[in-house]
């Protein structure tokens, strides 16, 4: 495989940041809207809308986001029931660095997971 087989290659890797804003240039409007996690649609209701002002709403989670030198941070509340155990869902954050790849899509990596995900239209 030549050079150009190599380029083409790597352009086609999913997650690849290759041209995109970096992620200290981004400012919070960029998180401003809808996303879904890449291998799920729009439609589905564990999309997460992070509002302007911090807000964060999805199907069983409340709470708000901040973006912070780099890294999105979320402090939210689990409104669901544990179905097995009966408990009720409790409070946490999630914070970690993020790849912007494009204007609608970016990854968020919070070790060892890495969630993808894309803007809703």
């Amino acid at each position: 495989m030549g050079w150009r087989g190599l380029l083409f290659a790597s352009l086609a890797l999913p997650g690849t940041a290759m041209a995109g804003p970096q992620a200290s240039e981004t400012g919070p409007s960029y998180f401003e809207g809808r996303w879904t996690f890449l291998d799920e649609n729009c439609k589905a209701p564990t999309n997460w809308t992070m509002m302007s002002g911090g807000n964060f709403v999805s199907e069983d989670l409340i709470g708000n986001w901040t973006w912070e030198e780099g890294e999105l941070v979320l402090r939210l509340d689990d409104l669901a029931i544990d179905e097995d155990t009966g408990e009720a869902g409790g409070r946490f954050r999630m914070d970690g660095p993020v790849t912007i790849v494009d204007q609608d899509r970016f990854v968020f990596t919070i070790a060892p997971d890495v969630y993808q995900l894309q803007r809703c239209p």
